[in-house]
């Protein structure tokens, strides 16, 4: 039998799929994702940020940490807002001062301040809607009057404690991919953040 000596055809190789630049929106969504329990990605402005201080005399591990914490709070607060408070009407502000005087009962306008961790002034706003709403009420202490105490409404208490539930729903989703171990990790090392601020600032522990 003569033998076929024709070429070999060789299967064309695959073409390469076209390299997509990623935009920085979806560099920060993947920076929430979690895929086969790998580590994310840096976001686009931590990979930036690092080329800009290179030279510098910088803790790349410090800046990364603190840096993701600003940003996991600003996805948090918007997050929230947009899938728990928007249908109360609430912004992120607001829900806290009312989950302030939830917990802690009548305060003073400058602990309340404090506690809800806004300036005095954008408090007297966020209190002048929520008192419009009749979520909580004003009074003048009687001992010091230049004092202003403040204590939520039956309305005000009914709102939080029916919306809360579900606030914590979505942070139960939000922690979702977090082993119990982690999050316990995650919980007591953010603690030991805020004390360390609280002893360089000099800030008292709220009672």
């Amino acid at each position: 039998m003569t033998k076929d000596r024709r070429p070999a055809i060789r299967a064309a190789a695959p073409a390469k799929a076209a390299v997509e630049t990623p935009s920085k929106s979806s560099l920060a969504a993947a920076a929430l994702r979690k895929s086969g329990g790998k580590l994310q990605k840096k976001p686009l402005a931590e990979v930036l940020g690092e080329k800009r201080v290179a030279g510098l005399r910088i803790n790349l591990d410090s800046m990364a940490l603190v840096s993701n914490i600003h940003r996991a709070s600003g996805f948090i607060r918007d997050h929230f807002e947009r899938a728990v408070l928007q249908e109360a009407d609430l912004h992120w502000s607001a829900f806290v001062t009312m989950w302030c005087l939830w917990i802690y009962g009548d305060l003073e306008t400058r602990r309340l301040a404090a506690e809800a961790g806004v300036a005095k002034s954008t408090l007297s706003s966020i209190l002048n809607m929520l008192e419009g709403r009749k979520l909580v009420r004003r009074r003048t202490n009687e001992l010091e009057r230049r004092l202003v105490i403040v204590n939520l409404t039956a309305t005000g208490a009914e709102l939080i404690s029916s919306l809360f539930p579900k606030f914590n729903a979505e942070e139960t989703r939000i922690v979702a991919r977090l082993s119990p171990k982690q999050m316990q990790a995650a919980t007591d090392a953010i603690r030991l953040i805020l004390a360390t601020i609280a002893d360089l600032d000099g800030i008292a522990e709220s009672e």
